[in-house]
């Protein structure tokens, strides 16, 4: 239906032109600009044009995404900036030169600061859509601190732009709330994520295999959380409550991987998008996507309520022992505290909910680890050690929530950068982090050994039951521990011939540090990150006078019969065979019949020799059976 409601003529009163601010805006006045894609820019454009009007006026920003030359050293403003979320280049190079301000604080405090009156606007600049006949405009992309400004301040001026799209939710305001408005048709501030290069590409596909089906789905801005967000087109039922929307979403909700079915809500949560003006028409009048305030959405109890909330964020660097920096390079200002700890703490309340960071292992030039033994001086620390749950780079995912530092500090190192790994792990030892023999996996030439990650596999027993296996990490050794000391001692007989009591640290540390070259171990896995539990392992260890490697076998009691060490003895034999390998030995006692047969039945041709109540074997991957 055609809206033919002249409103500029019922409205004509509250009509001003641009230059009109001069009249209203007083010295000494305290201006809200609207933040993000929906600043204002014919009324920032004219607050520049006459900057020199504005004796001792502070300008308090959100997240200012414009190009917007508040700053010119030729013709120096005078008024100061206030800053909630450091945005584009220009804010934060003032912020750094200490011609403005920064407010570190949560986003879901910034409502409440201007609610309590410890901070206060006189003036909100704003963008809205033209009213309906109802006299409603919506304050289209951007809902977020605009709906609280919009309450709060003490006088309202508009930008109405009949290119701002009318958003669902709770996303109107009525003209009689509007103080002055400008009419103004322009295009909006569009905003273009960097490109995702293939280290983002690798961080987001490991991000997309922490997220279950039915899950609800928050990401930050940055091309991290956006690449994950590319990795979940095999996923189903997902929901998303996340405070900001881009492009990436589109595709996601279009194909109904995203149809929030198993959601509290029904529909598409958030507070504001930043992207294309695709995205843009996207969201315009669009009921499955609904817009609420940050009071609202980032209300960690509102996050905690969802399904399986997964908060995915991204860090400037993260210390060995999870101390995650968000917000500064250093003594730098570079962002800000945004919504990351309301959906960390939101998410680490949800049933079933996974809070990650994401961080790339190095600088973008690859001279500095961004994972680091501990935080440069003045860097912030936005996530606390015992608030973080997973960080993911590009080398891996590491679980550290209730952990103790010293696995913590493994598996940090395991996620850096291998050219820093060995400074790390010498650094961790100084503080006394971790054991003074602590070892990490090194090929025969002390060069440091990346994770092979094409070894992990999945084995379905006959009972449908999903075993994960992997190589094994150094953070392994007290899980290698606990599958030891749960065999009875009749186990233990027949795994170490002997009733072995103890497997101290000593003797279990070089069995998680092999190179998966010469030396492999194989874990069959139950639980996720935050709970596993070893219930198989395999290994091999080669002998390089004879190029056979000795293989050996476990599987905890409830485990055995389910075809578990048949699969390991094929995944190994693969793996020997691919690294050049000639064939397997090892010994088995006379009464171990199950490990006998498994042994038999292999397709090459095995000897045996007979040692009293043990048999050595030895078969060549070179030497099959006949069929």
């Amino acid at each position: 239906m055609v809206n033919t409601f002249d409103w500029r003529s019922k409205y004509k009163k509250k009509e001003i032109k641009p230059e009109g601010l001069s009249g209203i805006i007083q010295p000494g006045s305290r201006i809200f600009i609207g933040s993000g894609c929906s600043e204002p820019l014919i009324l920032t454009s004219e607050l520049i044009k006459t900057k020199w009007r504005y004796v001792d006026c502070e300008i308090i920003h959100f997240l200012s995404l414009s190009n917007s030359k508040f700053f010119d050293e030729r013709n120096p403003s005078l008024f100061r900036h206030i800053c909630l979320f450091i945005g584009g280049p220009s804010i934060r190079e003032a912020v750094n030169q200490g011609k403005a301000d920064y407010v570190p604080i949560a986003l879901s405090d910034i409502p409440r600061i201007f609610q309590l009156g410890r901070m206060h606007a006189d003036v909100a600049l704003l963008q809205v859509s033209p009213p309906d006949r109802f006299g409603f405009c919506s304050l289209g992309i951007n809902v977020d601190v605009n709906r609280t400004l919009a309450k709060e301040a003490k006088i309202v001026i508009a930008q109405i732009n009949p290119q701002m799209p009318r958003t669902m939710g709770d996303s109107f305001i009525f003209m009689r709330d509007i103080d002055y408005f400008v009419y103004h048709d322009s295009p909006l501030i569009e905003f273009e994520y960097p490109p995702i290069d293939e280290r983002s590409d690798k961080i987001g596909d490991l991000v997309a295999r922490l997220i279950e089906n039915g899950s609800t789905v928050q990401f930050g801005i940055g091309s991290i959380p956006n690449a994950a967000l590319n990795h979940l087109k095999d996923k189903k039922d997902l929901a998303i409550y996340s405070e900001v929307l881009s492009d990436s979403a589109i595709d996601l909700i279009n194909s109904e991987v995203v149809n929030c079915t198993k959601n509290q809500y029904p529909h598409v949560m958030t507070s504001f998008v930043m992207g294309s003006r695709k995205l843009y028409d996207f969201v315009n009048e669009n009921p499955f996507i609904k817009f609420h305030p940050t009071e609202f959405i980032n209300n960690v109890f509102n996050i905690a309520n969802n399904t399986k909330q997964v908060s995915i964020n991204a860090a400037l660097s993260v210390s060995i022992t999870g101390q995650v920096n968000s917000d500064s390079i250093g003594e730098t200002f570079y962002s800000g505290i945004g919504g990351q700890v309301d959906f960390t703490r939101g998410a680490a309340m949800s049933r079933g909910g996974k809070p990650i960071i994401c961080v790339p292992s190095t600088t973008a030039d690859g001279k500095k680890s961004r994972i680091v033994a501990t935080l440069e001086p003045g860097a912030g620390v936005v996530i606390t050690r015992s608030d973080v749950h997973y960080i993911v780079t590009e080398y891996g995912i590491a679980f550290l929530h209730g952990r103790p530092i010293r696995d913590r500090v493994l598996q940090m190192i395991g996620i850096a950068h291998p050219k820093f790994r060995q400074d790390l792990l010498e650094k961790a030892k100084k503080m006394h982090y971790v054991y003074e023999d602590q070892m990490i996996p090194l090929t025969q030439n002390g060069v440091v050994v990346i994770y092979p990650d094409q070894y992990e596999s999945f084995f379905t027993t006959k009972s449908k039951e999903k075993i994960f296996f992997r190589p094994a990490k150094p953070t392994d050794e007290r899980l290698l521990q606990d599958l030891y000391y749960k065999l009875s001692t009749g186990d233990r007989i027949l795994r170490f011939f002997a009733p072995r009591k103890a497997f101290p640290h000593q003797e279990t540390q070089p069995k998680v540090n092999v190179d998966h070259e010469t030396s492999f171990m194989l874990f069959g896995i139950l639980g996720d990150e935050d709970k596993e539990q070893i219930v198989a392992a395999g290994s091999f260890y080669l002998d390089r006078s004879t190029n056979m490697a000795e293989i050996a076998f476990t599987v905890t009691e409830e485990y055995r019969g389910k075809g578990l060490t048949k699969y390991m003895v094929n995944q190994l034999t693969e793996i020997a065979q691919e690294k050049g390998i000639s064939g397997f030995i090892g010994e088995i006692l006379a009464e171990n019949y199950p490990m006998m047969h498994i042994i038999k039945t292999t397709p090459f041709k095995v000897e045996f020799r007979s040692f009293g109540d043990s048999f050595e074997f030895s078969f060549k991957f070179q030497d099959r059976k006949q069929k």
